[in-house]
C-alpha cells in the first residue's frame, strides 16, 4: 500500500482538545498535490512549479478522485524519551482527507473506432 510520511514537523502553537464545557474541539485539515521545487534565496519561498508539473498534479487528482482514494492520516507525538520506536509514540489523531471534486473536468478519451461490420 502506498504511503506518505513526514517524521517530524512542529505544530505553530498549543492545540486545545477541548474547550472550557469540555467539549471536543473541531479543526480542519487539507492538503495539495506538489512537486518539491528549489528554494529561491532572492524570494525566500520555494519556486512555482512548472506547467508541466502543474498539468501532472492536476491528471494525478482527477485520477485520485475518480477512484474514490482518501488519505488516512495518523498524528503521533514524537515523545523524546521514546527515540524512534514508533510503538511508544501516542497516537494523539487520526482522520481522513477525502479528494475534492476537481475544478477541472477530465477530458473525454475518445471511443474506439469501430468497421461496419463490428471489427
Amino acid at each position: 500500500m502506498a504511503q506518505f510520511s513526514r517524521t517530524k514537523f512542529k505544530l505553530k502553537q498549543d492545540v486545545i482538545a477541548v474547550d472550557d464545557a469540555g467539549n471536543a474541539n473541531e479543526y480542519r485539515a487539507s492538503a495539495f498535490l506538489q512537486f518539491r521545487t528549489e528554494w529561491d534565496d532572492n524570494n525566500r519561498r520555494y519556486k512555482e512549479m512548472t506547467d508541466n508539473q502543474k498539468q501532472i498534479c492536476e491528471e494525478l487528482h482527477q485520477q485520485l478522485y475518480q477512484a474514490g482514494v482518501e488519505f488516512g492520516i495518523s498524528i503521533q507525538y514524537r515523545d523524546p524519551m521514546a527515540g524512534d520506536d514508533l510503538k511508544l509514540m501516542p497516537k494523539i489523531a487520526t482522520f481522513s482527507l477525502l479528494c475534492n471534486e476537481p475544478k477541472q473536468k477530465p477530458k473525454p478519451q475518445p471511443e474506439p473506432q469501430v468497421d461496419d461490420d463490428g471489427w
